[in-house]
């Protein structure tokens, strides 16, 4: 048997550790965290101090890794725990120690940032005990958690809907996505034109020169009649030069990933969510391709440094080397950490092994573009901005041309709401020249709305308000959408009926949660616990207390929401109010209802009620009432117009595509299954043939990365990725 038992969290990570370790190491995977708080309980026993109950995880593999865990380990001379260099790695490796029964004597903890041959060997050299602070700093936040989760959530499956929950950091985040709702709502649009002159210089080259000039003076023209008296006015001209003015402008690198600039940069280059990107990340990560993924660190270690600098002298040239360090500026991140960056900055893309998908190539492609370019010399512009006159209204043409790419030619910036114009070059013109008008062309604009965000702009703004830290900003994305409190259209977020709703509910009877100042305050705190310098139990106690007195108080104010109508029933004359139904919508209910009368409406998703259901013709097979055309939580459908007294639904047959099964022959047909519609063979299920989706939607690119003939060991950097 092995002298040395190494525990990591995933087989991945085992397998790339193995290949650096000699064959006195065995190396397991202890699949995840091997204990966690019951479900069935609330396992938390505040009185005095703060008692905290956890039970093995029953899932198979979790089990049968503690079960060679503890048999490894009865034969070991040293136990490594090795999971991530962070407060939940460092609690993996605690929970792993107290199940197992690790004896203290025979067991080190060794953390490092990067897994390769050379930061693993070092972290061997350098172990260390278990972190207690960092654990115990991880066990109230699942305890603060558990307590927001268990005393809120039952409120919410009583006044709005089963299968819900409230969140310290998800209620939240959630609440900045429908204040944003809101502010778009509350918007009121201003109307502004702009005239632009398509003008001619004497050697037939073309300009475009714009009214008005500069933002202070963008709503000169407010209306179509002042742009077409504008228009009047100029169009006899002359249109003359009457300045030139150039400058130079220089545009500084990035500064390397951490988490959250990570995620907001595969989303707006690789269309990735947040959860994905995390996800390739990891697989990155432990095949030893990057260092950790989850910081708020914009450090690189002098290694790196050393490493990423010879590299850009090397293929680029001294005029393309400028040395740099960067510090975080996010309050409370943690310095110790590194960037997210290349374990090996010599590894281009393209020369990650074929184990590695085209999803973990594109995410390692701008990885490895932005850390090259953090040491990378300014992008310097040449801004030209041209003004010309004609009758006393001044018209203005500009323009930026690159003058020295720097740190652009490998790392292209692109944001979620940057539009895609640029600016380009001009024709050399010299003041008192005098321009030939080609056109003259108003356009009419609008004031717009702050955009919904992004998954992106989502985390981005957590991270600047202190919502959560880079462990959690995927997670708690994804669960806003997992729960149906938002909803994805076009990359952007809005919130649904039941999200609306959910927040209005605990904005009037649990302010602190949604607010993004006491969140952030809270996560000070746990920070602080990390640090050593507060401790756990008064924290955890003291927000036990407050929030069990708060949830005492308003339990049996917080009811099942209603709005008032100007509406009277149909039927009997009562008033009409809104109600909000478990489905997630709200719908008109007479307020006899349900004693003295039945009537109701179902709206729809923006609040209009759902026109009365159109019959068929035909007659329920059940019943003899007429079929009709509903629409319903999983689309339109034709059921009994006698609901609820009958609940007969017709099945219809499945739509043929035109297309057959490469399998069997038969028509292909559209589906609908419990994850979505699909297309199938209709030969099921006698033929199981399923089409696969194309891949194109996957909102991945193609790494723009190549490489060139080598000369001697040196490779070509890769170029700029948009």
């Amino acid at each position: 048997m092995a002298k040395n038992l190494v525990i990591v969290e995933s087989p991945a990570k085992a397998k790339t550790i193995e290949k650096y370790m000699g064959k006195d190491f065995k190396v397991l995977a202890s699949m995840g965290h091997v204990r966690d708080l019951p479900k069935s309980s609330f396992a938390i026993d505040v009185n005095g101090g703060v008692d905290i109950q956890y039970e093995p995880i029953k899932r198979p593999s979790a089990r049968k890794a503690v079960t060679a865990i503890r048999a490894a380990a009865k034969t070991a001379e040293t136990v490594w725990l090795a999971p991530d260099p962070d407060r939940e790695g460092e609690a993996i490796a605690w929970h792993v120690a107290e199940l197992v029964r690790l004896k203290p004597e025979v067991t080190r903890r060794v953390a490092f940032n990067e897994i390769t041959k050379r930061a693993v060997t070092e972290a061997f050299e350098h172990p260390r005990a278990l972190n207690m602070d960092l654990i115990d700093a991880q066990q109230a936040r699942r305890a603060v958690d558990r307590i927001v989760g268990y005393k809120l959530s039952p409120l919410l499956w009583r006044t709005v809907g089963p299968n819900l929950s409230a969140g310290r950091v998800q209620s939240a985040a959630l609440h900045l996505v429908v204040l944003r709702e809101r502010e778009i709502r509350a918007f009121n649009a201003v109307e502004y034109w702009d005239v632009t002159a398509s003008l001619v210089t004497g050697e037939d080259a073309s300009l475009a020169a714009s009214y008005p000039v500069g933002e202070k003076d963008k709503f000169a023209l407010g209306a179509e009649e002042a742009a077409r008296a504008l228009e009047e006015r100029v169009r006899p001209g002359p249109w003359t030069v009457i300045s030139v003015r150039k400058s130079e402008r220089i545009r500084k690198p990035p500064a390397p990933f951490k988490t959250s600039t990570l995620q907001q940069a595969a989303s707006s280059k690789l269309g990735f969510p947040a959860w994905k990107t995390m996800k390739l990340a990891q697989n990155l990560y432990e095949a030893g391709h990057i260092t950790y993924m989850r910081t708020d660190s914009t450090n690189l270690s002098n290694d790196a440094l050393g490493d990423i600098r010879a590299l850009v002298k090397e293929q680029f040239g001294a005029k393309y080397y400028e040395a740099r360090t960067f510090t975080a500026k996010a309050k409370g991140a943690q310095e110790a950490h590194e960037a997210v960056r290349p374990s090996v900055a010599a590894t281009l893309p393209d020369d990650l092994p074929p184990a590695m998908g085209k999803d973990e190539r594109a995410l390692y492609a701008i990885i490895w573009q932005r850390t090259i370019a953090c040491q990378m010399a300014d992008a310097v512009y040449d801004k030209t901005a041209i003004d010309i006159e004609s009758n006393g209204v001044t018209f203005r043409a500009t323009g930026q041309v690159v003058k020295f790419d720097g740190y652009m030619r490998v790392y292209l910036e692109r944001s979620d709401d940057d539009g895609d114009e640029v600016e380009g070059l001009l024709p050399e013109v010299s003041e008192g020249d005098v321009l030939r008008l080609d056109a003259l062309e108003s356009a009419q604009h609008f004031t717009q709305p702050p955009p919904r965000y992004t998954e992106a702009t989502l985390v981005k703004e957590m991270e600047r308000v202190g919502i959560g830290r880079p462990s959690t900003y995927a997670p708690t994305v994804k669960l806003l959408g997992d729960r149906d409190y938002v909803r994805t259209e076009s990359r952007r977020l809005w919130p649904t009926q039941r999200g609306e709703v959910v927040i209005e509910l605990l904005e009037n009877h649990f302010a602190e949660v949604v607010d993004s100042d006491f969140t952030a305050r809270m996560e000070e705190d746990l920070d602080e616990i990390a640090e050593g310098a507060k401790k756990m139990v008064p924290v955890v106690r003291r927000f036990f207390e407050s929030f069990t007195d708060q949830v005492d108080e308003q339990k049996d104010k917080m009811t099942r929401p209603e709005r008032p109508t100007d509406k009277t029933c149909p039927e009997c004359g009562r008033p009409v109010i809104q109600k909000f139904g478990k489905h997630g919508l709200w719908f008109l209910s007479c307020t006899g209802w349900p004693d003295d009368c039945k009537w109701s409406q179902q709206l729809d998703a923006d609040g209009e009620p759902l026109a009365d259901p159109e019959g068929t013709g035909e007659p329920c097979p059940d019943c003899g009432s007429e079929l009709v055309a509903k629409s319903g939580r999983f689309g339109p459908f034709v059921g009994c117009s006698n609901y609820p007294q009958c609940k007969y639904i017709k099945k219809e047959p499945p739509k043929e595509t035109g297309e057959t099964c490469p399998d069997c022959g038969s028509p292909l047909v559209e589906k609908r299954g419990r994850f979505g519609p699909f297309t199938g063979c209709s030969n099921y299920p006698e033929c199981k043939y399923i089409k696969k989706k194309s891949s194109k939607s996957s909102g991945a690119r193609k790494s723009s990365v190549k490489k060139t003939p080598r000369k001697r060991t040196t490779k070509k950097a890769p170029a700029a990725s948009p």
